[in-house]
């Protein structure tokens, strides 16, 4: 059973004041990966690979209708992060730099079955900035950034592949762009 503390009791909440939901949320098998957004990518590269050691598993330019964004996969022991640069003042990337800073874009959860899991996340009011996007042993949907704590959440399932497709950040670019979210 999972427990959360209900966001109506505010600051002072007690351990005694804690709830237990009925269902927990579509059970999360842990976490995929960190998309970083950062300003310059290669310094970022010689960051995450010469200073922390994650090899560098590979590399997007993705374009979309009227923006891009550059990214670079880097993975250690299981452990995977996204480095992600807008290309244009206009992309979506550099635009959540402008309004958030640099820092985490989006954090990764894994799940069985993307589909119910945001359903019932929608039902519990988070909203989505993308359909989910299919590709071939890949399945994910981005939620909406939290005012309340500044995070986006990917919901995502593998199913025999272990990078990323670049058709799948394409249309979760294509989607982003087209929407206007950030």
């Amino acid at each position: 059973m999972q427990k959360t503390i209900d966001s109506k009791l505010g600051v002072g909440a007690t351990s005694d004041d804690i709830r237990t939901t009925a269902s927990p949320v579509s059970q999360f098998r842990g976490i995929d990966h960190i998309a970083i957004a950062v300003l310059d990518l290669e310094a970022s590269i010689q960051f995450f690979r010469d200073v922390l050691g994650f090899e560098l598993k590979r590399r997007f330019h993705i374009k979309g209708r009227a923006t891009g964004m550059l990214s670079a996969e880097f993975e250690s022991r299981g452990i995977r992060f996204v480095l992600c640069q807008g290309t244009e003042p206009a992309s979506q990337v550099s635009e959540l730099v402008r309004r958030h800073g640099v820092g985490v874009a989006h954090i990764a959860l894994e799940v069985d079955d993307v589909d119910a899991a945001v359903e019932t996340l929608k039902s519990r009011g988070l909203g989505f900035d993308t359909n989910v996007i299919r590709g071939p042993g890949l399945t994910q949907a981005f939620s909406s950034r939290s005012i309340e704590t500044g995070l986006s959440f990917e919901i995502i399932h593998r199913d025999g592949e272990s990078g990323f497709l670049e058709s799948n950040v394409q249309q979760l670019f294509d989607q982003l762009e087209q929407s206007g979210k950030y």
